[in-house]
């Protein structure tokens, strides 16, 4: 049984390659194949505590199983990473979509060179003597220092935000649950990591920075909230794709240099509703993204918009998106107001605790910022 699932990884993991090389990263068959060996990968990865897949002339080894039956997919394979002088590689628990899909495009590119590509989850190279698997691993990607713990996050989450909006498919959200892994693990690394992740992402995209500096801070109150990991990651997903329905409004508007008239900001002000109505049809395996998509503009009384119905009043991960999504807006720099100094921000927003911010929640975030 061990041995079937292993020679299924591998066989996915060849076929996906194939598929790299034939096709952009947003071809239905290339995501199907990834999301299917992502999948694969962080189940085996999980229950052997890392995988390791060496390559040889006419089988391949996972760990201590090989896989010696004759196929023309593994025969390929094979072939592939002798082009690349690659003859094992190591994938560490915990890797990321992104970072796999990166992997695969990489070793799907037809070219021979290795030595520029860094991994955080994977390393790969040459096998001295190797046995069954064994030998000395030489020519090892080392992983990155912490302080690029989200390199290429912003590409990711621009084609995130995109494919949702044209294709709607599961795929996307598992690519933006990779993000917030990757905040979190930052923030667990080096808690002064907060500001500096927020200084890295930039982007021509503003919504896309944007949307990365608010799941930073809410990752972040979560945190400090003493949520339990898992509902950091809910909380975390939902903040990443507040905004994902400001991806339905005219270019013109969003990047307009001056403040938009009444007309454009009515559209402006559809994006909630835009953004509930994509993330309800999309399965997030939550509801929280489209609750968070839809209440993050309703103040703590009541007031914004869209207008509340609801007796309830709007969920706590939208509140604390609502405090992150102001203070992200008045800390960045827009063509028709320059950005506002710590001190100054805070001033303002001090300025709405308990009208527009819940206050509990604003002291808490406080308590992070200042």
């Amino acid at each position: 049984m061990i041995r079937e699932t292993l020679f299924q990884l591998v066989s996915d993991l060849a076929l996906a390659i194939q598929a790299a090389s034939a096709y952009p990263e947003n071809h239905p068959r290339v995501q199907e194949l990834l999301v299917r060996l992502h999948q694969r990968v962080r189940t085996e990865s999980g229950r052997l505590k890392g995988l390791n897949i060496g390559f040889f002339s006419d089988h391949v080894v996972v760990d201590e199983y090989p896989l010696v039956e004759p196929n023309p997919t593994l025969a390929r394979l094979i072939e592939r990473m002798k082009e690349k002088g690659i003859e094992k590689i190591i994938v560490s628990d915990g890797i990321t979509f992104g970072e796999l899909k990166r992997f695969v495009y990489f070793l799907g590119d037809g070219g021979g060179s290795t030595t520029d590509q860094r991994w955080e989850s994977i390393a790969y190279g040459s096998v001295d003597g190797a046995r069954s698997g064994g030998g000395v691993f030489r020519g090892l990607a080392p992983p990155p220092p912490s302080s690029n713990i989200l390199d290429g996050a912003s590409e990711v989450l621009k084609d995130v935000l995109v494919s949702m909006v044209r294709e709607g498919k599961r795929s996307q959200v598992e690519e933006g649950r990779d993000i917030v892994s990757s905040i979190m693990k930052g923030l667990h690394q080096e808690g002064s990591l907060i500001d500096r992740l927020m200084r890295l992402q930039c982007h021509d995209d503003y919504t896309v920075t944007h949307s990365l500096n608010v799941c930073i801070l809410v990752v972040a109150q979560a945190s400090h909230l003493g949520l339990p990991e898992q509902h950091i990651r809910e909380v975390g997903l939902a903040a990443l794709l507040h905004d994902v329905g400001k991806e339905m409004i005219p270019p013109g508007i969003l990047q307009k240099p001056d403040r938009l008239d009444m007309e454009e900001f009515t559209e402006v002000k559809k994006h909630p509703v835009n953004g509930a109505k994509l993330l309800r049809r999309i399965d997030c395996g939550t509801d929280l993204p489209m609750i968070v998509a839809f209440e993050h503009h309703i103040k703590y009384d009541r007031s914004g918009y869209p207008k509340a119905r609801a007796p309830e009043p709007p969920h706590t991960a939208s509140f604390m998106t609502q405090i992150a999504d102001v203070y992200d807006a008045l800390r960045s720099h827009r063509p028709y107001h320059p950005a506002a100094e710590l001190h100054r921000t805070l001033s303002i927003m001090k300025q709405g605790r308990g009208t527009e911010f819940e206050p509990r929640l604003f002291d808490r975030f406080l308590e992070i910022v200042s």
